[in-house]
């Protein structure tokens, strides 16, 4: 099982570009940065076994959520909890599906199960947890 917590606003996998006959990822870059901030959580190799994943993608609530009392914020009551824009939650799940093919498992066709959260919080970050599960 592995539980981590990345400290960086979530991204979305963009769509493949076509550039003549070359197609390109525009996410490739993205995708690095964000296995190296992960990659002291990665196992020795990948591995073969199914895998339930659990992910949160959490961004910074933005100023107009909260109301100003002498200089103090204080979150409004009717603050959302769950962000209901984009980017949409299916693009950033195959970004974290896609970045750690080949680092955390071989294939993101070993995932099993997925259940994912897009909400609103005191920063941006998103939690990952993997469960082997059973054959």
């Amino acid at each position: 099982m592995f539980k981590f917590l990345i400290k960086t606003r979530p991204k979305p996998q963009q769509r493949h570009r076509h550039k003549g006959r070359y197609q390109y990822d525009p996410s490739a870059k993205d995708k690095k940065d964000f296995v190296l901030l992960s990659k002291e959580y990665a196992p020795k190799k990948p591995t073969a076994r199914n895998i339930e994943m659990y992910l949160t993608f959490c961004y910074k609530r933005p100023r107009n959520h909260y109301t100003s009392k002498n200089k103090i914020l204080k979150l409004k009551p009717d603050a959302p909890v769950y962000r209901a824009s984009t980017p949409d939650l299916d693009n950033l799940e195959k970004f974290v599906l896609d970045s750690y093919e080949g680092i955390f498992y071989k294939n993101d066709s070993q995932i099993v199960r997925l259940s994912s959260e897009k909400l609103y919080g005191e920063e941006d970050y998103v939690y990952i947890k993997m469960l082997y599960t059973k054959k």
